[in-house]
């Protein structure tokens, strides 16, 4: 259950949970009616895996009294399972397309202002200033300012795109893993499982900043060293066979940081 802190109104508990992943959603250009709708999905192939381990029939209805879901939604989602439910190129997507046209065209990184500004009043119609989205560009290192009004783009642009994608690929792989590992440990029965997967975090609120460098780069050396010995471990097990051939197993380690610095 949600719950508000009584005294400053703050969201505690799942909210919080999910500030960091909606930040990541934002980051990565996903738009709020997008990831409702594919949050949507989720939830209803997460009713039906849990209706099906409980034997139960996962039909509309039950999947309706499980979620809370209007049926027809429900039905919408089911009769449209193989169609995506995130547009090939949001806005902001389309700009930074046009915008590589124009160059590309032009022969020149250079962007006038008015360039600019028509690009954008024709994706947005108008409905959003330009200004706003050009200081949305700058801050995303799309575009740079240069003398007077005009503006470059970002040379770096492509690498910086790819680099997200990638990036945005392994939290979809480590965030579900994570919640794999939870689910198992707080729902599955000894029956299910001969062993809780381990969950453990080592973290302390007393390490001043100052030797916050110095800590991470022996943290990472700890990991890469239980990194080669975890795959000694994986390797001496493994059969000569295709990947894929057997459910995954191992482990994921990460460092964190909870300063406010992005």
């Amino acid at each position: 259950m949600i719950k508000l802190d009584s005294k400053s109104n703050k969201p505690i508990q799942l909210q919080v949970a999910l500030v960091p992943v909606c930040k990541m959603v934002i980051r990565f250009g996903l738009h709020f009616h997008e990831f409702v709708r594919n949050l949507q999905k989720a939830y209803i192939h997460a009713a039906e895996e849990i209706l099906l381990n409980s034997k139960i029939d996962p039909n509309l209805q039950a999947i309706a009294i499980k979620t809370g879901m209007d049926r027809r939604t429900i039905s919408e989602h089911k009769n449209n399972a193989n169609k995506s439910l995130t547009n090939p190129l949001n806005k902001m997507d389309m700009i930074i397309m046009q915008l590589q046209i124009s160059c590309a065209k032009r022969g020149s990184k250079n962007l006038p202002i008015l360039e600019l500004k028509k690009i954008i009043d024709s994706i947005y119609a108008q409905h959003i200033r330009s200004n706003a989205i050009i200081k949305e560009l700058l801050s995303n290192k799309i575009i740079k300012k240069l003398h007077g009004n005009n503006y470059k783009l970002n040379l770096t642009l492509q690498q910086q795109l790819t680099d997200i994608r990638m990036m945005a690929d392994d939290v979809d792989i480590t965030a579900k893993r994570l919640f794999q590992t939870y689910y198992k440990n707080m729902f599955e029965t000894k029956t299910q499982s001969s062993a809780k997967l381990l969950q453990s975090t080592c973290s302390s609120t007393k390490i001043a900043p100052r030797y916050h460098e110095e800590v991470n780069k022996l943290l990472s050396n700890e990991l890469k060293n239980a990194e080669k010995r975890i795959n000694d471990i994986i390797t001496k097990f493994e059969s000569n066979i295709p990947d894929k051939t057997y459910p995954e197993l191992g482990i994921t380690q990460f460092q964190f940081n909870s300063r406010k610095n992005i």
